[in-house]
């Protein structure tokens, strides 16, 4: 017996676009109609959580509800599912069913069974060559792609492919510059540039003024930098002095201490630059007060720099001394010349000489100076 369906209802249901995954498996099937007064058995082609497909050799009735009871035989114990179909279609002995109102616990027993059977953990002897021989994987619909490569595109893979290498190598690079950095280099904990200098100060109270031109930076040896006018009262400090001005009379006394003036000049001692740390100021001093700093032309400027006591054995290994003065965007070297400790702070003043000259300009500028440490080797064993 044929059924012709409808052209409409013809659908087109290649392997890979079924909804639900259809297996054979191993049972029999028993329907009974609505009255409860047929009972039809049939053998189960395949099974879906969708469907069934069936070979009945009774007429069924297309659209028709059954009652369906699934035995399933599993190493001799028989496991029964029941349920409702409903017949689409049915072509000689050949009839396809879908589930109806299935509960979702029966559901989920059957997605199990039917997952066991096809992975094969679950089959007899017959339908363990059946889940051997039967192609499990869904065939590629789509063409294969062209693995052939023109130049251009192996050009730029190749091109890619050196990019980040390099940005690798880069990353690596920077990763060990930086530990080197943080393992064999230390810096200094405060560094200014010195000199040898003459500091002219205040010799006493008194008024100050300079005998330099405005604007002078350099003065010759013996030429007059300044003067000082102070009291006459206050430089009579010895006593032969204060035995002089005793024999005096009071009115004579007041007179001289009030009145008398005494002028000091200073000259000075070298042909050198000068510095004012303060500035030039003229007018009334306090004794003791910095006026200038008098350095001399041929005397060098030298780094003096002051590094924490802990790092005294570090110093001893230190094989590369960077300098920078503040404002020169020159890096220079330099080497220590001497050291003391400076017990009031704690730390280890070094004296360095840089290996570039620096200019009278750079005088008691900070500077950055870093010390870098040579890879420690062993004591050689044999002496």
């Amino acid at each position: 017996m044929s059924i012709a369906l409808p052209a409409t209802a013809v659908v087109h249901e290649a392997i890979d676009e079924r909804q639900f995954v259809r297996a054979k498996l191993p049972a029999k099937v028993m329907l009974t109609d609505t009255d409860e007064k047929r009972h039809i058995p049939c053998e189960l082609l395949d099974i879906s959580l969708g469907g069934l497909g069936l070979s009945c050799k009774e007429t069924l009735t297309v659209n028709g509800v059954y009652r369906v009871l699934i035995i399933l035989s599993i190493k001799g114990v028989d496991l029964n599912i029941k349920g409702r179909i409903t017949v689409l279609k049915q072509a000689d002995n050949k009839v396809g069913a879908r589930f109806v109102d299935m509960e979702p616990e029966r559901t989920d027993i059957l997605r199990y069974i039917i997952s066991a059977y096809m992975s094969g953990e679950m089959a007899d002897v017959n339908g363990l060559f059946n889940v051997m021989q039967r192609e499990n994987y869904i065939k590629e619909r789509k063409q294969k792609l062209q693995h052939v490569r023109t130049p251009w595109q192996r050009a730029k893979a190749l091109l890619g492919t050196l990019l980040f290498s390099l940005l690798g190598l880069g990353a690596i690079a920077f990763a060990a510059y930086q530990a080197y950095g943080l393992f064999f280099r230390f810096p200094a904990a405060e560094a200014r540039v010195v000199s040898a200098n003459h500091v002219i100060s205040v010799p006493d109270n008194g008024v100050v003024k300079y005998l330099l031109p405005a604007g002078a930076t350099e003065v010759k040896q013996g030429e007059p930098l300044l003067s000082v006018s102070s009291q006459l009262a206050s430089r009579l400090t010895s006593a032969n002095d204060l035995a002089v001005v005793s024999q005096l009379s009071s009115a004579d006394a007041n007179s001289l201490l009030g009145l008398a003036n005494v002028e000091t000049v200073i000259a000075s001692p070298c042909d050198c630059v000068l510095y004012f740390p303060e500035g030039r100021k003229e007018g009334f001093g306090y004794k003791g007060d910095v006026l200038v700093h008098l350095l001399p032309k041929d005397a060098a400027m030298l780094v003096e720099a002051s590094v924490p006591y802990s790092q005294l054995e570090a110093l001893g290994s230190v094989n590369r001394i960077e300098l920078q003065v503040y404002g020169d965007e020159r890096r220079i070297q330099g080497e220590i010349l001497s050291s003391v400790t400076d017990v009031d702070t704690q730390r280890v003043r070094l004296t360095i000489k840089p290996d570039a000259p620096l200019a009278s300009a750079a005088y008691l500028k900070p500077v950055w100076v870093q010390f870098s440490q040579g890879l420690a080797l062993p004591a050689n064993p044999l002496g």
